[in-house]
């Protein structure tokens, strides 16, 4: 295991660092039981919130909260476990299929599963008004209409959700389609997931979890679940990695040891149009990126590291995030297409507020912690700027003035970058589909986004949990 300095690996994080009309919505209710039999869908799961004990240090024990499935109904790829970490199974289902899962809660206290990314009604979506006490379960019914794209599921109680996460409550949603399946990219062993995390542990073993107005951090990096290998060793060709940054609050800024440039294909919601390289980035809570990593230049026995660097040049020291070794037996070369998918580009006329964005401001207030223009987080409450008609567009801009970064999440459709107006740091990520937008300090950030499919009660947030959790979310209503 790498223990990096907690000066080092923090790489200086921070850059330095109203009230309005209340509508109270009447739909808020417990939600009905449904009753449904497993011969209405194509896939049908059981999962569950329960506590494991695993040596992920060495000849220490370490309890996690976590979750465990158990497939009813689909194909046996369907749910793939993670041998050895705390991560929930993987899910892997198609664009149209008809999911149905049952969530039995057995931690200690109330949860709810959010499905990250997915485009679902407000009943399955994991809102914190959804959440069950401990004993009781939850049942999901959706259709996947989501193009292909790596998405996640996590908990999302109020208050809550950045402690239940760092327990280890977290794993992949996978969605296929034929527009991806007809390029023929690198899979099976040439396919690798990441899911990048930092802990902190007691000399116990056991978690140590710190929340503070900066996030939660650990100086312990995590890769799906477990421990950070030393080496991932790799053949002379193709892979596609695709990475989730599922830290709490942990900002990176990724470059290659070879110098050498990403070829992104895909981000949030999937396949971009067309490949895009890139030479570092910065990389935010929540926030997935798809790549082409081509070895075969290397000889056997050469090493690549992927770098987090300091988040400012000349603040803190740069680190080993993975580290690929390339080793004996052959790849195939793949060369990206031009063209990688064909989707909308949302024009900003298409807005019903094309020139006056929805304007929302992250700040702290005295008394609450983090915030959203000034406003805290209730279960039942919207604003008047945060009513929206169904089928209209908007455009919606996030300004920071702090040093502090945040990572914004919008659930239910994903959104486009219209404008990004850079305050003190470039490079962030702004292509494609997005679900996260990471808005750094200064900046001052326009997104598109369609409210056409479902009615109901959602909720964006930053997706630095410990911000979340403090009251930087709000309600948005659909009519």
């Amino acid at each position: 295991m790498t223990n990096l300095s907690r000066r080092d690996f923090f790489g200086k994080t921070t850059v330095g660092i109203g009230a309005g009309l209340a509508f109270s919505n009447s739909w808020a209710r417990v939600l009905a039981p449904k009753k449904f039999s497993k011969a209405e869908a194509d896939v049908f799961i059981e999962l569950k919130a329960l506590k494991k004990n695993l040596e992920i240090l060495s000849g220490k024990k370490t309890t996690f909260w976590s979750y465990s499935g158990k497939l009813i109904k689909g194909p046996s790829h369907t749910l793939t476990s993670l041998a050895g970490g705390y991560l929930g199974p993987t899910i892997e289902v198609k664009t149209g299929d008809r999911v149905k899962i049952i969530f039995k809660n057995a931690v200690d206290e109330k949860s709810i599963v959010h499905w990250h990314g997915l485009d679902v009604s407000h009943e399955n979506d994991g809102h914190p008004h959804f959440a069950v006490e401990s004993g009781k379960s939850y049942e999901y019914d959706f259709e996947v209409v989501n193009r292909a794209g790596m998405y996640w599921y996590h908990p999302h109680p109020h208050g809550r959700t950045g402690f239940q996460v760092y327990q280890g409550m977290a794993g992949l949603f996978v969605v296929r389609d034929r527009e991806e399946a007809i390029l023929n990219l690198p899979s099976g062993e040439f396919e690798k997931r990441f899911v990048i995390q930092d802990r902190l542990f007691k000399e116990s073993g056991e978690l140590d979890y710190r929340p503070s107005m900066m996030g939660a951090f650990g100086d312990t990096l995590m890769i799906n679940g477990e421990k950070k290998p030393e080496v991932i060793k790799v053949k002379r060709g193709t892979y596609r990695f695709r990475f989730l940054n599922g830290c709490n609050a942990r900002i990176f800024n990724l470059a290659l040891s070879s110098k050498d440039s990403f070829t992104q294909i895909g981000s949030d919601g999937g396949l971009l149009e067309k490949p895009v390289n890139l030479k570092r980035f910065y990389y935010g809570p929540a926030e997935r990126f798809d790549c082409l990593m081509d070895f075969s230049k290397f000889s056997v026995g050469e090493t690549v590291e992927l770098e987090g660097l300091p988040l400012v040049e000349g603040r803190g020291e740069k680190y080993t995030v993975l580290k690929f070794e390339i080793v004996e037996g052959k790849a195939s070369i793949f060369e990206a297409p031009t063209t990688l998918s064909h989707y909308d580009i949302i024009p900003e006329a298409e807005a019903v507020n094309a020139g006056n964005p929805k304007k929302f401001e992250l700040i702290p207030k005295r008394g609450v912690g983090w915030t959203i223009s000034g406003r805290a987080y209730t279960h039942n409450e919207f604003h008047e700027d945060e009513v929206i008609k169904f089928g209209d567009t908007e455009v919606w801009e996030f300004y920071n003035p702090t040093g502090m970064p945040h990572p914004m999440h919008v659930h239910g459709t994903q959104f486009q970058i219209l404008k990004r107006e850079v305050g003190r740091l470039d490079g962030c990520l702004n292509e494609g589909w997005k679900d996260v937008v990471l808005v750094m300090p200064g900046d001052r950030i326009q997104v598109l986004k369609r409210f056409n499919t479902f009615k109901g009660l959602f909720i964006y947030h930053c997706h630095n949990l410990e911000h979340e959790d403090m009251s930087m979310m709000r309600n948005y209503k659909i009519l």
